[in-house]
């Protein structure tokens, strides 16, 4: 056979092999390698078509004919380098391409082969180097600009590899990969909304793309919109019915939005699916204990210790549920258990502070508190939670300080207002305007209104903006324009709520405005009230036994009225109930006890209303409500029951409160302990009596 016959077979046999036909160029080439068994192209072809008809082995032997006559043969050692990156065997491939590289220095893709085999070893400085060398020989190859862009994320040149992307992007817009990879790394610069818009450009191309619906949804999801995120959780399931990731990812979103039955459903079927998932175990733990289903949320997570014994969140639910379940030694053992299963976990040191505080280990919560915010200190929750144990322990600076966290807490701030004018740092005021606004309870507001006349000092105009049902009382406030909230705000400068006036003020225990009254009654229904209530001789005793329900420390501070009325039943003693809403079990009490208790409660519209009621009194008796921060406010004096260590304003250990000089605390000796402060509180009560009958 001649040598032009040889290349005519050679050629066709790789006309074959261009046109998906391996098996035929391979016969050709056999043909040839009888005639000439060293015909380097023919035994290189035909090593290609094994390869690619998954017959390696006689791939590999074929090449090493070719490297027995040709030891630097480029093409075959660029097969070489391609057949051992699919075996995976990236540090071969790198080999085969750098000497394949050497006679062929000015292969662009040769170069871009040896890019992406230095990637796969995470060499990815190398790998630049190959790619950028690959571009510089031929601009126009389009795969070694992406793999480039890929190689610059992956070493954090985050603005290089997305404007890579992006040049990709305008050669070739259709690039699904492309739109995809650049939504990737503008989430790792946290630009959601800009990622969002690449995944949908890339979805407009493949719509079907089950992890391009996921990586949008977690786009979704960490800008908050969780309700999206959910939309494109429920695609990606419906696409592809089978995808554990998703339908976790979908559980999860589900139960921060508080979807809390479809959470649950959700976790429920994942786990039915993969019943080794200690993690969603214990996450339909947490959903369980938040639906108040305490029984199953426990079982849940104890199931999720059986998987896997050191599962430090698993202790943490199962210590939030004990916690729930007022098994206050439990849940102190759970916590415990999760910082010893791991002590870098912040979030169970974070827990096991506020069990130890509602146990009563005020000293050691602190401590573990302030390890908490050592380990993640950007974690608000765990911040504001430390906030509350300093200033408990007087630590009013500091505390003051880390009381900024509180503003970063979505489950905190939901509902309160927000403002995109800046926040005020507390410098002269000079003509311009300031909105404060108030924060949480009622009582909060109450508490820090001392603050806005010291405000007022520094010139300029301020603005109050305060729940509607304090709008009326605080009026009285010089100087202040106050609004209900809800109402229409006039234009102003500048911006700070209410709580953060303290910080502002440097306020500490030895300088804290304390001066009393700073609220005043309305003089005409102060006037009303005292005429109402003149004929009784006996003292006139106001009560209030609960707050509001919704409150999450209500059970450790509100009473029932069956647990305080009978006992503040006495000789000279006439009771007035300042209860305005009445839960369903008092109104047997209160029909029991008849004429002891006056109701107030359908007289008082609004705090203007119990202010002149509550200053037509001589005494009022609370747990730790607004009234009871009226009464403070007003100057007039007022008894307190109140827990242990709920609320850091009152300290600790102590009988009175420095920001009340009229109040004093008939306080729990130990945590959830009743019987104690309500018989002191008694007897005191009699003892005054007694003097005022006197």
């Amino acid at each position: 056979m001649g040598k032009a016959a040889v290349n005519r077979i050679v050629l066709e046999a790789a006309e074959h092999f261009a046109a998906g036909r391996p098996d035929q160029a391979e016969m050709l080439c056999t043909e040839v390698l009888k005639a000439d068994p060293d015909h380097v192209p023919a035994l290189h072809l035909a090593a290609v078509a094994a390869f690619v008809s998954d017959r390696a082995a006689d791939g590999a032997a074929l090449l090493n004919r070719v490297f027995d006559i040709d030891p630097g043969h480029a093409p075959a050692l660029t097969t070489l380098g391609d057949a051992l990156a699919v075996k995976g065997e990236h540090e071969g491939a790198v080999a085969a391409f750098q000497r394949a590289l050497q006679r062929r220095p000015g292969d662009a893709g040769l170069h871009n082969k040896l890019g992406v085999a230095l990637g796969e070893l995470a060499r990815f400085g190398e790998a630049e180097t190959a790619y950028r060398r690959a571009i510089a020989l031929d601009a126009g190859l389009t795969r070694a600009c992406f793999n480039l862009a890929v190689a610059l994320a992956e070493q954090g040149q985050l603005i290089e590899a997305e404007d890579a992307y992006r040049a990709v992007i305008a050669r070739e817009p259709a690039f699904r990969g492309v739109w995809l990879n650049l939504g990737n790394v503008l989430v790792d610069q946290n630009r959601f909304g800009e990622a969002e818009a690449a995944y949908r450009h890339a979805l407009a191309i493949d719509p079907g793309d089950v992890g391009l619906i996921c990586n949008l949804g977690a786009s979704l999801y960490r800008e908050g919109l969780l309700e999206e995120a959910i939309v494109q959780y429920r695609r990606a399931i419906a696409l592809a019915p089978d995808n554990l990731a998703a339908l976790r990812l979908l559980g999860l979103v589900l139960h921060e939005a508080r979807h809390l039955d479809d959470a649950a459903k959700i976790y429920r079927q994942t786990f039915a699916r993969d019943q080794a998932d200690h993690m969603i175990a214990t996450n339909l733990g947490a959903c369980l204990s938040d639906l108040g289903e305490l029984d199953d949320a426990a079982a849940s997570c104890e199931h999720a210790l059986l998987l896997k014994p050191d599962h430090a969140p698993a202790y943490t639910n199962l210590g939030i549920i004990f916690e729930k379940q007022e098994r206050v030694v439990d849940a102190v053992a759970a916590h415990r258990c999760a910082v010893a299963a791991d002590p870098s976990y912040a979030k169970g040191h974070a827990n096991l502070a506020v069990a130890l505080r509602n146990a009563g280990e005020i000293d050691e919560a602190l401590a573990v508190s302030a390890r908490a915010v050592a380990l993640d200190p950007e974690q608000p929750l765990a911040q504001y939670n430390h906030a509350h144990f300093l200033l408990m322990n007087g630590h009013f600076a500091e505390g003051f300080e880390t009381y900024r966290w509180r503003r970063k807490c979505k489950t905190l701030s939901d509902g309160d207002p927000s403002f995109s004018e800046p926040e005020w740092q507390g410098e002269p005021l000079a003509g311009r305007t300031l909105l404060l606004f108030a924060e949480y309870g009622l009582g909060d507001a109450l508490h820090f209104v001392r603050y806005p006349p010291m405000v007022t000092a520094l010139g300029g105009r301020i603005i109050l903006q305060v729940q509607p049902a304090l709008a009326a009382l605080l009026r009285q406030l010089p100087d202040v324009t106050v609004i209900a909230r809800g109402e229409a705000l006039p234009p102003f400068d500048l911006q700070l709520p209410l709580m953060s006036l303290p910080r502002l003020f440097g306020t500490t225990l030895d300088n804290l405005p304390a001066a009393v009254p700073y609220l005043h009654p309305d003089a005409e229904k102060l006037s009303r009230w005292r005429a109402a209530l003149g004929h009784e001789t006996r003292l006139k005793v106001g009560v209030v036994w609960a707050g509001n329900a919704k409150h999450k420390g209500d059970r450790q501070r509100s009473l029932s009225a069956e647990a305080l009325l009978p006992r503040l039943v006495m000789p000279g003693v006439q009771l007035y109930s300042l209860q305005k809403e009445p839960r369903a079990e008092d109104g047997r009490v209160l029909a029991a006890l008849g004429d002891d208790v006056v109701d107030l409660a359908p007289a008082l519209g609004d705090f203007a209303d119990t202010a002149a009621a509550v200053a037509a009194l001589d005494l009022v008796i609370t747990v730790d409500t607004s009234v009871a921060h009226l009464a403070g406010a007003l100057g007039r004096p007022v008894w307190m029951l109140t827990p242990y260590a709920l609320d850091w304003r009152w300290l600790r250990d102590r009988e009175d409160s420095p920001w009340y000089p009229t109040m004093r605390l008939f306080r729990q000796r130990s945590p959830r302990e009743w019987d104690d402060p309500l018989m002191r509180l008694t007897a005191a009560l009699a003892v005054l009596a007694a003097k005022s009958e006197g």
